[in-house]
C-alpha cells in the first residue's frame, strides 16, 4: 500500500502497487487496475499504470490519482489525464495534498506543483520561493495553523505559512539548525505536525517550534526501526515498527502489539486512522485493521480471510453502478487483506489515561 484516504461515502480508498482497492461502508471490497478498469462510486476508472502512488480529493470532491507516469483528475464527465510537461515538470507523482481550494503535487525530483482555479504553478527546487527541496516525499496541512508542512528525501522539512500572498518556504529549525535528517510528516489531530525518521519522532507547531517526542530507545531496549505513525483521536500515538505496533502516551509506552497478538508479521510498514476510528495497518502481504472502540474489555485479534467482494452500494442515483473485481486470497503475495477482529476499547483500557495527551504536546 502506497497511500490511503477516507472516501466520500463512508469507504476507505487504498493506492497500491496493484491498482486501487476500496473498502466500502458495508464491509466489502472491490478494485480496479490497469488490466481491469471498471466502474466505481467515483466514476469509471482506467488506471494509467499498475502502480498507484497517491490519492486525494480536491475541494469539489473530485478524486485525484497519482502514478509514476502522470495524474488522473476526476471531472464531470470522467477523468482527465495530466502527462504533459507543460503542467508537470516530472510525471512521477510522489504525493498529493489539498490545502483549501488548492491542490499541491510533488513530482519526482522536480519540487512542487500547485493547481488553483485551473492554473498550474511550478515551484523549482532552487527557485526564488526558497523551496530548497528536490524530492518531496510527504505533505500535510496543519488545520490549526493553516500551514503546509512538507518533508523531503534529503533536504529536510519546509513550511509554507501563507497561501494567499507571496509564496515563501521556510526551513523547520531544531536546536538552532534546519532539520536535515527527517523526511516524513504526519498530522496531529490536536494541532501541529509530527516529524519522524527511522530513529526519532519530533513534533512541530508554528507557534512553539519543534519539541522532541521520543527516540527508538524509548520504545525498546533492543534496536527497532520506525516505519510510520498515526495519532488517534483519543490522544495516543501509534508507531509502526519492525517489532510490531507501539502505543505511546505522556507516560511512555502503553501498548505493544506483535505477531503473538494476531498480527501476521512483526514488520508493520504503514498505519492509517480512518473516519470511523479504525486503525489500518500494513504488514508484508497483508492489510488489516484494529476496530474502533465498542465497549468490550477483551482484546481479540484474529485474522479473517476476505470473502469475494460484492458490489458496493452507490450513495447517489447519479453515480454509476460499481463493478466489483475479484478479491484476493490470503495466500497471494500482494494485495492480501487480513481483517483483525478486536476492540479499540481494550487498547484504551490498557493505556489507562491514554487521552491525557502525547509527550511534547
Amino acid at each position: 500500500m502506497t497511500d490511503v484516504i477516507n472516501g466520500r461515502y463512508g469507504d476507505v480508498i487504498f493506492a497500491t502497487d496493484g491498482g486501487i482497492s476500496v473498502y466500502t461502508a458495508n464491509g466489502t471490497w472491490y478494485s480496479v487496475n490497469a488490466r481491469h478498469p471498471g466502474k466505481t462510486t467515483y466514476g469509471e476508472i482506467a488506471p494509467l499504470d499498475t502502480l498507484v502512488t497517491a490519492v486525494a480529493f480536491d475541494a469539489d470532491g473530485h478524486l485525484w490519482i497519482g502514478y509514476p507516469n502522470g495524474l488522473q483528475i476526476q471531472n464531470k464527465t470522467g477523468y482527465e489525464a495530466i502527462q504533459d510537461q507543460q503542467f508537470l515538470k516530472n510525471r512521477d507523482i510522489n504525493c498529493i495534498a489539498r490545502w483549501g481550494d488548492e491542490m499541491w503535487v510533488a513530482a519526482g525530483r522536480a519540487g512542487l506543483h500547485r493547481y488553483h482555479e485551473g492554473a498550474w504553478t511550478w515551484y523549482k527546487p532552487l527557485g526564488p520561493e526558497n523551496l530548497g527541496c528536490y524530492t518531496v516525499v510527504s505533505m500535510v496541512v496543519d488545520a490549526a495553523s493553516d500551514t503546509l508542512v512538507i518533508g523531503s528525501e534529503r533536504d529536510g522539512v519546509r513550511v509554507l505559512k501563507n497561501r494567499t500572498g507571496e509564496v515563501r518556504f521556510e526551513p523547520v529549525v531544531y536546536k538552532g539548525a534546519p532539520i536535515g535528517s527527517v523526511s516524513e510528516v504526519r498530522v496531529d489531530p490536536f494541532g501541529g505536525v509530527y516529524l519522524f525518521n527511522r530513529t526519532m519522532v519530533l513534533r512541530y507547531a508554528p507557534d512553539s517550534g519543534v519539541t522532541p517526542v521520543l527516540g527508538v530507545e524509548n520504545l525498546s531496549a533492543f534496536p527497532v526501526t520506525i516505519n510510520d505513525l498515526a495519532a488517534t483521536p483519543d490522544g495516543m500515538l501509534l508507531i509502526a515498527s519492525d517489532n510490531g505496533i507501539y502505543g505511546w502516551n505522556s507516560s511512555g509506552v502503553a501498548l505493544h502489539i506483535r505477531s503473538g497478538d494476531g498480527l501476521r508479521s512483526n514488520v508493520v510498514k504503514k498505519l492509517f486512522i480512518d473516519a470511523d476510528g479504525r486503525c489500518w495497518f500494513v504488514v508484508p502481504g497483508n492489510v488489516g485493521y484494529i476496530p474502533p472502540m465498542t465497549g468490550s474489555a477483551v482484546l481479540d485479534l484474529r485474522a479473517v480471510p476476505v470473502e469475494t467482494p460484492e458490489a458496493p452500494e452507490i450513495p447517489t442515483a447519479s453515480l454509476p453502478t460499481a463493478t466489483p473485481m475479484p478479491g484476493p486470497t490470503p495466500d497471494e503475495s500482494s494485495g492480501v487483506i487480513g481483517i483483525l477482529e478486536g476492540t479499540w476499547a481494550s487498547l484504551v483500557e490498557w493505556v489507562g489515561a491514554a487521552s491525557a495527551g502525547l509527550t511534547g504536546r
